[in-house]
């Protein structure tokens, strides 16, 4: 429930025990006639905010803004708009994005006919490249989310393909680039991946998880100038949606690192970044052991200093991130009973990319280094080995400030649900998913024992447990609209239709909840809750204006909800007028 905020005896207390918050210096701007969500400890709502120096000096009622207007203050009237504190997106992959946005992007295609056509249109706009390559095709597209070479021989076949569906665990390679790699009915599976074949033995085109990296040397890498620019433009794309902080979820040690070290000392970079730092040079973990975690934690320590010698902006690298296992819909999440009719057999449970053993040994090393630990998770055995390596951890580098996550938390057990608030590991949300789409109807349920579907995506109960709750998009697997995510979290059906019944609905969330996730919760998760994630005296000017209130509409309107500016350090770096 939220409070109006008044200027009572708290306010002024903070108001007069500094001189840099007082009235006898005007602020630079001062904004009335909105509302003005604060999420601070009272959840109370303001009239008004002055801002000095990119800090806000006042919140509170309209009447106790004018003491900070002086002869240059600019007066903005807001005209009813509604004002949050930024959001932080806690997973999402920035030059990844702005890839998609600036090369061959797949995302959101709603058919595998607009796919093809879509690839077709670019590799005839770009008759000089050597080698296609795109992202964001979504498996529910495609029977049993396996796509064939076929299809894209009959687009092109004169070039090899090579794209990667939406999830990133999935790869789609024509016969030309089959041949370029060499791959072949004699190419045996690398460990933690799979070549989908046919009845033959020969590769269907579809590749899971680590059999993409098959095809690593013969995908062009692009050149530092155009990751930099995908980066800015990821960051571009995010300022839109209202997101002001975000955790980049996987970098490795290649170029897109580069691109965060070259601009890791601009002091004005439109938004806040923690990188979450890969071990490898590979998306999965398998390389991680009991003999080798400590000689990793050891040259992560070496790649963080990189950044806390460099920058003098808004960069950080103080997280790794873990893969412990795949995703449900190729079957290579890691759960604790076998899928039902998996094609790999009767006993198939997925596998995930570590031991227990390095699992425990890495992630307490990590700790004890202080790296916030980012762990992706969907099986529910997965998600086990994440909470007991956190526990290990725990056990031996004693009490001390945790901030670690967990990301996906598909499929959890309900004993595992209550052990993340005394952990201390923040539940990390793609709240977009948690609904009942065809990854859940084709891909999912249909392969996990009926008992299980109850704990598909348990977001309520995470919340009744005492877990804090984040958002991550996941961007670009899924959008970085907070409001479309918003909807789902609070009705669990689609946010584009409308349509269907509430799926799972004992875990619904409120508006509240994930306001408070987006917010404070994203902020806490990076160490930064004292200086943003709320409007209150003495913190950072970080903030976005709404064109509707997300508290006060029909919930299935939310995710029409758009972003009118966004503000960082008191600056706007975003305008749907510009």
């Amino acid at each position: 429930m939220n409070r109006i905020l008044t200027c009572g005896a708290s306010l002024a207390m903070a108001l007069s025990s500094s001189t840099a918050f007082s009235a006898e210096l005007p602020a630079d701007y001062v904004l009335t006639g909105g509302t003005f969500y604060t999420v601070d400890g009272e959840n109370r709502v303001a009239e008004a905010m002055a801002v000095r120096s990119g800090t806000i000096v006042y919140i509170g009622e309209a009447s106790g803004v004018a003491g900070y207007i002086g002869p240059k203050t600019e007066q903005r009237d807001m005209k009813g708009q509604v004002i949050f504190p930024g959001f932080t997106d806690s997973h999402a992959h920035l030059p990844d994005g702005g890839g998609t946005i600036l090369g061959l992007g797949l995302a959101g295609l709603t058919s595998a006919e607009a796919v093809l056509a879509t690839v077709k249109a670019y590799a005839d706009a770009h008759p000089d490249m050597p080698v296609i390559v795109g992202a964001g095709w979504e498996l529910s597209l495609f029977p049993e989310a396996n796509p064939s070479k076929e299809m894209l021989d009959e687009i092109v076949s004169d070039r090899p393909v090579f794209l990667t569906a939406a999830d990133g665990h999935n790869g789609w390679a024509n016969t030309a680039m089959l041949e370029l790699a060499g791959v072949t009915a004699d190419t045996e599976d690398p460990e933690n991946g799979r070549i989908e074949r046919d009845e033959a033995g020969n590769p269907t085109g579809t590749l899971r998880e680590a059999a993409m990296g098959l095809f690593a040397a013969y995908i062009p890498q692009p050149s530092l100038a155009e990751v930099s620019k995908n980066l800015r433009a990821g960051i571009a794309y995010q300022l839109k949606n209202g997101i002001t902080a975000t955790i980049d979820a996987a970098i490795m040690n290649d170029v897109n690192e580069r691109a965060y070290l070259e601009a890791a000392p601009d002091k004005d970079l439109p938004q806040r970044v923690r990188i979450s730092l890969l071990a490898a040079d590979e998306m999965v973990t398998s390389n991680i052991t009991e003999e080798n975690a400590l000689g990793a934690v050891a040259r992560l320590e070496k790649r963080r200093a990189a950044y806390r010698n460099a920058t003098a902006g808004r960069i950080d690298a103080e997280a790794v991130k873990i893969f412990v296992d795949g995703v449900p819909e190729n079957h290579t999440a890691a759960m604790l009973e076998p899928y039902i009719g998996a094609p790999l057999g009767p006993d198939h449970r997925g596998e995930p990319n570590l031991s227990e053993a390095a699992l425990d040994k890495y992630v307490t090393a990590l700790e004890a280094a202080d790296f916030q630990v980012h762990m992706h998770a969907i099986g529910d055995r997965a998600v086990r080995m994440a909470l007991d390596a956190l526990e290990a951890a725990k056990e031996s580098n004693g009490e001390r400030a945790r901030r670690h996550q967990i990301a996906h938390l598909e499929i959890v057990q309900p004993e595992d649900i209550a052990r993340f608030a005394p952990l201390g590991v923040s539940a990390d949300m793609q709240s977009l998913w948690h609904y009942r789409d065809a990854y859940i109807t084709d891909l999912t349920e249909p392969f996990l024992a009926e008992k299980l579907h109850r704990w598909l995506y348990p977001a309520r109960s995470f919340k009744n447990a005492g877990a804090r709750l984040v958002w991550g998009s996941d961007w670009p697997v899924s959008t970085s609209d907070p409001f479309d995510s918003m909807e789902v979290a609070v009705l669990r059906r689609d946010p584009y239709t409308n349509e269907g019944e509430t799926w799972n609905e004992a875990e619904t969330l409120t508006v509240d909840d994930m306001i408070h996730a987006l917010t404070m919760g994203g902020a806490y998760l990076m160490g930064q809750e004292d200086i943003r994630g709320s409007l209150e005296v003495g913190k950072r000017a970080d903030f976005i204006v709404i064109d509707a209130d997300p508290y006060k509409i029909d919930p299935s309107a939310i995710s029409d909800i758009s972003v009118i500016a966004t503000y960082v350090d008191g600056r706007r770096v975003y305008s749907s007028s510009e």
